[in-house]
């Protein structure tokens, strides 16, 4: 052991340094490099990793009698990640010079004069190779952080044609956003299971004035199902906050945009091609190993034939 500030004692160092937090001990170890030769290795501590998940999410083809196809997506990851990735994306649109992330306004920049309407006349004949690499620059940020793609894309005509005829169907899944975001809330919950069963997970999405309230209805109808559904007591449990923002403020919210825009965007292409899939959808779902549900026809068929299953046995009750 070296002389100065490094405590004499190798037991009396040991205990002191073991009954330190582990953030702590960190910039301890930082202002006293002598303990360097002689410091072994502390296992990180569980409060390091109790903290809140965070859920960011968005929606895609609002709701109407012109809208065939809807989509509620978004990732899940730990609050350590989401820092880092939020750093990253705002890095990354500076290094790009753009606005914030709305993939209707990128996808159609002619409709209206703002600030992508403006990008596009920057970049003249070379926009659409600009906007490719732009937004496989920012999906792959997603891919290269521990993100998890969730959520659900509907085909909203066929939901509806189940609905009309089955009222059980229509009390329990109610509408096809609520559908998806049912599906986004579930799926959240379980894959932050796969490391931690107890903490806490809050929910942020974009501040839609149409959809904002109907979201918050939907997460509180989910927890009431937990009166009589053991499956929707973690959503009562571990879902503790929703909060509502400006996504222009937010790269989790501007990343949702993306994927439920590229998940809906995928229902409709493979109605006439069924192997369709983007490079920018395999770069945002890390090449498929995480990626939105999709209710085609023949997957509301059977969750329609699931809902009657469970009716008839008595573990859904409505």
């Amino acid at each position: 052991m070296r002389s100065g500030n490094c405590i004499a004692d190798e037991n009396q160092r040991k205990e002191f340094i073991v009954q330190m937090p582990y953030r702590q001990y960190r910039v301890y170890r930082q202002n006293h490099q002598e303990l360097a030769d002689c410091d072994l290795p502390l296992p990180v501590q569980k409060e390091d990793w109790m903290a809140v998940w965070y859920v960011y999410g968005d929606e895609s083809g609002k709701m109407g009698k012109d809208v065939d196809r809807t989509s509620f997506c978004g990732y899940v990851a730990h609050n350590s990640v989401w820092q880092i990735f939020c750093q990253n994306w705002n890095n990354a649109r500076h290094k790009w010079n753009v606005p914030p992330i709305h993939m209707a306004r990128i996808m159609n920049p002619d409709r209206k004069d703002d600030d992508w309407k403006k990008v596009k006349d920057r970049e003249g004949n070379g926009w659409e190779k600009f906007r490719d690499l732009m937004l496989d620059d920012l999906a792959g940020l997603a891919y290269h952080t521990d993100l998890a793609a969730i959520g659900a894309a509907v085909d909203c005509a066929h939901f509806m044609k189940i609905a009309d005829a089955d009222p059980d169907f229509k009390k329990f899944h109610k509408n096809p956003v609520f559908a998806a975001f049912h599906t986004f809330v579930m799926d959240a919950i379980e894959r932050t299971e796969v490391t931690d069963k107890s903490s806490t997970i809050s929910i942020v999405i974009d501040n839609d004035r149409e959809y904002a309230m109907k979201v918050y209805e939907q997460l509180e109808g989910l927890k009431d199902l937990a009166l009589h559904d053991e499956r929707f007591k973690k959503v009562r449990d571990r879902v503790q906050g929703i909060s509502f923002v400006n996504d222009n403020h937010y790269p989790g919210v501007q990343l949702a945009d993306m994927i439920a825009y590229e998940s809906r965007k995928a229902m409709v292409e493979r109605i006439s091609n069924p192997d369709y899939i983007s490079k920018l959808y395999d770069t945002l779902t890390f090449n498929r190993v995480n990626q939105p549900r999709y209710y085609t026809p023949e997957a509301l068929d059977k969750l329609q034939a699931n809902l009657k299953e469970g009716i008839a046995n008595g573990s859904i009750k409505l």
